[in-house]
């Protein structure tokens, strides 16, 4: 029995050392300046005939630059609207891509947390179907539509990032594109990065 109770004890004691060295090997990791930023939100979509409620998700890369206060970010979006809550508009169901460069910077930084702001451009393809009703007289038709807008993008919020953590946070209420038409996109944006 005496001898059973050491080779358990010793087990025990070579399992919580390999779980204590493995522990402090993750919290001791470096991460690069690289990471993938991933996002989603819910907002608004619109230009000179369509408008939408919907939600956008998002991937891209990250890049922390000069003194990890500017981030660089290429990014690839695509929402999804329809007017099913737009009072008196015509049923429209569209798709909106976009292709942006953005580049945040951290305005106020203490310790983890931060306030962001962004800038960038983009490139847009609003693409659907408008169909018929909403408070329009005259005739009406169902068409498909595809449309490319070129402009640029706004944005502010918060960022919680660990040094020691793989992850980070961004919190972005505010997030506006625009563009040429009239074209307009709002959304409130919650981002997770993952760090290389």
């Amino acid at each position: 029995p005496l001898r059973r109770q050491r080779q358990m004890c010793i087990r025990d004691s070579t399992l919580f050392l390999f779980v204590l060295l493995f522990y402090s090997n993750i919290q001791s990791q470096e991460f690069s300046k690289n990471s993938i930023r991933i996002s989603s939100g819910i907002g608004v979509s619109m230009d000179g005939t369509t408008d939408g409620l919907g939600i956008i998700y998002s991937v891209g890369y990250q890049r922390d630059i000069w003194k990890d206060k500017f981030r660089f970010n290429p990014n690839f979006s695509i929402g999804h609207y329809s007017s099913k809550f737009v009072m008196d508009a015509r049923d429209q169901y569209f798709n909106s891509i976009n292709l942006q460069t953005n580049l945040f910077y951290d305005l106020i930084k203490i310790r983890a947390f931060s306030v962001v702001l962004g800038t960038g451009l983009l490139i847009n393809n609003s693409r659907g179907l408008i169909g018929t009703g909403g408070d329009f007289e005259g005739e009406q038709s169902s068409e498909y539509f595809s449309d490319f807008y070129f402009g640029g993008y706004f944005g502010g919020g918060f960022r919680i990032n660990s040094p020691n953590k793989r992850a980070t946070i961004d919190i972005m209420p505010l997030n506006i594109n625009f563009g040429n038409d009239y074209f307009m996109e709002s959304h409130l944006i919650i981002a997770i990065g993952i760090k290389f």
